[in-house]
C-alpha cells in the first residue's frame, strides 16, 4: 500500500512535458485533427477525433470518434464514445460472436456483424464533468454542463445542465432568450483580439448582450 500510494506521488511530481500541440508526452493521439492552442493531460487515449481550439482534457481521458469544439473543458477521467455492445436480438454481448477485431482474443466472424462505434458530437463551450461517460451517437449542444459521474445517453440541448445516471436536464443556465442570443453571436467563432475587447463583459451576460444591442 504505501509502494503504490509513493508511486502515485511520484508520477504526479513528475515535470509536465507537453509537445508543441500541447500533447502531454504520456498521452496517445492517433488519427486525429488538433487545432491550437489547446492541452491534452496525463495517460489520455484519443482516435478518430478532431478538437476545437482553446479546449482542454484534464488527462486520463479516452475519446473515440468524436468532434469536440471549441473552449471545452473536459475533467479527469471522462470517457467519450467508448463503444457498443448489442442488448437486444443478439443473444451475447460478447464480440467473439459479432466483430473481427478479436477484442476477446479470438472471434468467429470475419466481418462486423453489430455496429461497435458510434459517432459523438460536441459543441463548443461544453463543460464536463470528472467520471463522465459520453456514449455513442450523441450530441451536446453548445454551452452545456454534464455534471460529474453522469452517463449520458440522450442528446444535450444547448446551455443545458444534465446529471445522474442516465443523465437528465436538472436546469437551464440561461433564459430562452439570451441562449437564442449566444447561439446567434457564435463568439466561440470571434478571434482573440474580439476576446480581449470584450473580457468583461464576457463575465456579465446582460452586459455581452447590451453591448452587442
Amino acid at each position: 500500500m504505501i509502494k503504490k500510494i509513493i508511486r502515485r506521488i511520484l508520477f504526479w511530481a513528475r515535470p509536465e512535458k507537453f509537445d508543441n500541440n500541447g500533447v502531454h508526452h504520456s498521452a496517445t493521439v492517433h488519427e486525429t485533427k488538433l487545432e491550437h492552442p489547446l492541452r491534452i493531460n496525463k495517460e489520455s487515449y484519443f482516435y478518430n477525433s478532431s478538437i476545437g481550439s482553446h479546449s482542454y482534457f484534464a488527462g486520463f481521458n479516452t475519446v473515440m470518434n468524436a468532434e469536440i469544439g471549441r473552449f471545452c473543458s473536459i475533467a479527469q477521467n471522462v470517457s467519450i464514445g467508448p463503444g457498443m455492445h448489442p442488448s437486444h436480438t443478439f443473444v451475447s454481448t460478447s464480440p467473439y460472436f459479432w466483430s473481427p477485431a478479436k477484442q476477446c482474443g479470438a472471434t468467429l466472424v470475419n466481418k462486423h456483424l453489430f455496429e461497435e462505434t458510434g459517432k459523438v458530437k460536441i459543441g463548443h463551450d461544453v463543460w464536463i464533468g470528472q467520471n463522465a461517460v459520453i456514449m455513442d451517437n450523441i450530441s451536446i449542444g453548445n454551452g452545456a454542463i454534464v455534471a460529474a459521474g453522469a452517463i449520458v445517453i440522450k442528446d444535450v440541448a444547448p446551455y443545458s445542465i444534465v446529471g445522474g445516471v442516465p443523465a437528465k436536464i436538472i436546469k437551464m443556465r440561461f433564459s430562452p432568450e439570451q441562449i437564442l442570443f449566444l447561439e446567434n453571436l457564435q463568439w466561440w467563432e470571434k478571434g482573440e483580439e474580439w476576446h480581449k475587447q470584450h473580457l468583461k463583459e464576457m463575465c456579465d451576460i446582460e452586459l455581452l448582450m447590451s453591448s452587442q444591442s
